[in-house]
Formats: structure tokens, sequence, C-alpha cells
């Protein structure tokens, strides 16, 4: 059971001295990360806009979500979220409706009545019978991968699915090797 690890990872670009440095939030393992066989861009959850001072946090302001990595999550969600024991116990409860997929770095509270804001809701699936309708998820764009309460956080399940996802995507290096390009 892979745990969800987000770091930043700075990057310079010494053959190209026009380039400034990088620092980006990822989710790759420090394993593959050493492999220096290059980045997938769907596990960059995104940039940090500006140096950091010491102490200084990521928040809002200094972030900007990677698009690549965000369709990537969504996707892991729609498919993969009528598989996970959380959300098809909660379609049994709502029986019928609009099943919301709430991100777990929400403050409102457990229980049956919740404020939870637009930004903590992933998306939602259509439930008919107590089931999640195939190929209902619709993404909810107002979604921020990162607020003043920290990363988003999708659960153990959805989490796991991201990382088997993530797992199975060729570094750069790897992927162009296999179409005969140059490094």
């Amino acid at each position: 059971m892979a745990k969800l690890q987000i770091g930043i990872v700075h990057l310079d670009f010494p053959d190209n001295p026009e380039e400034a440095s990088k620092d980006y939030v990822t989710c790759l393992g420090t394993d593959r990360l050493f492999r220096y066989a290059g980045i997938p861009s769907e596990g960059i959850i995104g940039q940090i806009l500006r140096p950091l001072g010491p102490g200084e946090r990521i928040t809002p302001g200094n972030f900007a979500a990677n698009k690549v990595f965000v369709d990537l999550m969504q996707g892991v969600i729609a498919s993969r979220g009528p598989q996970t024991k959380d959300l098809i116990a909660d379609a049994q409860r709502l029986g019928r409706g609009t099943l919301y997929v709430i991100d777990r770095r929400t403050r409102a509270p457990e229980g049956p009545v919740r404020e939870i804001l637009e930004q903590d809701i992933f998306g939602e699936f259509e439930v008919k019978k107590g089931r999640i309708v195939p190929g209902s998820y619709q993404p909810n764009h107002k979604h921020y991968i990162l607020t003043e309460d920290g990363f988003f956080q999708l659960g153990q399940d959805l989490e796991e699915f991201l990382l088997e996802v993530l797992a199975a995507i060729p570094d750069p290096d790897e992927e162009a090797e296999s179409h005969g390009l140059p490094n």
C-alpha cells in the first residue's frame, strides 16, 4: 500500500543558459527521480512560480497547477472511482442523485450535513438504484490542487490507482529511445 508523497524537485538547465532554473512539485518517488531519465509531465503536479524564501511555504499565490497532471488525476477518478469501496458505499447510501467526490483535505466535518467549498470537490458521479452510473463522471473545473488547507488528498484507493497509472508511464528518455529519437 503506497502513499502519495508530494515533494519539490529543482531543475537546472545547463544546456540552455537563458532558461532559468525551476522548482516543480511532484508526486513521483525519489527512486524514479534519481534515474535521471527525465520526468514525465504527468508526474508534475505544478510549478512554484518564484523562488521561496527561507521557511516560506508553497501557497496558492506562488503555485501554478499542471493541466496535464490535473487531467490525468481527473481521468483516474472517472475510470477508477466507481471501483473504490468508499464511493460504492456512498452510492448505496445515496440511492439516487449526485455523488460528489470530495477532496479529503476539506475542513468540513464528516456527517450528514456538511458545508463543502466548491474548490474541495473533485467532481461528481450520477447515482441510480444505489449504483454509480458508468461514464457519468463530471470533473469540477473549479477544484484547486492547492488551497490554504494544503495539497489535494484523494483518499487511499484513488491514491493507489493514481500511483499505478503514474508508474506505468514511461520515462521521457525511454519513450524517446523506443521511437529512435536522440536523447
